[in-house]
């Protein structure tokens, strides 16, 4: 397995897991393409640096002090903000860009980023990815939904695990399906899941920080 090496010292330390997984599963993203990282070996164009040749994407990048930019693929990308002790998951499509999800926890912001970082990669047709099999199950038994506000935002709910007194954070009633059974997960739990059906050759590159 050959090492690529990511300096990981730009990064908070607390969002290392998510910058490693965007180099590993943008490999399995261009190996679906019928590519693999540093196969295009062109002079960069423009604005482009030799790591979004080497990639074929443009990896993730700290936007301000508060803000990853994980996932950029020119038309549509995702941002982890944090906000007053808060973890926003932000959009933008087509040049707007709006607050998408909210959770109170990092390590569920964390598994979510990672979750929606493999949606746009894996290969195959989407009945036969983690995300069809959870909405097929419906909502995960441990965690119940509320509306906290469905005057202002009524296709807005919270998602609450075990009963707890405090809720994990809202999103929208549809991606709730999925994101319940992403956030009951640990991550180990979660990366093999979304690993599920995927040649474990097609994650062949070992991230190394310096």
């Amino acid at each position: 397995m050959p090492d690529y090496q990511v300096d990981l010292r730009m990064f908070p330390p607390s969002v290392h897991r998510i910058v490693r997984a965007w180099y590993s599963w943008q490999e399995v993203y261009l190996r679906k393409m019928g590519s693999y990282p540093g196969k295009d070996e062109r002079e960069p164009r423009g604005l482009e640096t030799r790591e979004e040749i080497f990639w074929g994407g443009r990896p993730p990048v700290m936007t301000n002090d508060c803000e990853l930019r994980f996932f950029d693929d020119w038309e549509l990308s995702y941002y982890l903000v944090f906000e007053d002790d808060q973890y926003y998951i932000d959009r933008t499509s087509r040049g707007s860009r709006g607050r998408y999800i909210m959770f109170r926890r990092f390590e569920d912001a964390e598994k979510y980023a990672v979750f929606l970082i493999s949606q746009v990669a894996r290969p195959g047709y989407y009945e036969q990815s983690p995300s069809f099999r959870w909405y097929k199950e419906g909502l995960h038994p441990r965690v119940a939904l509320a509306k906290p506000d469905p005057v202002n935002h009524p296709g807005r709910v919270s998602l609450t695990v075990d009963q707890d007194a405090t809720d994990r954070g809202w999103m929208s009633e549809h991606d709730a399906i999925a994101g319940s059974h992403v956030i009951v997960l640990s991550f180990d739990e979660l990366d093999a899941t979304l690993r599920e059906g995927i040649s474990p050759d097609w994650f062949s590159i070992n991230i190394v920080s310096n």
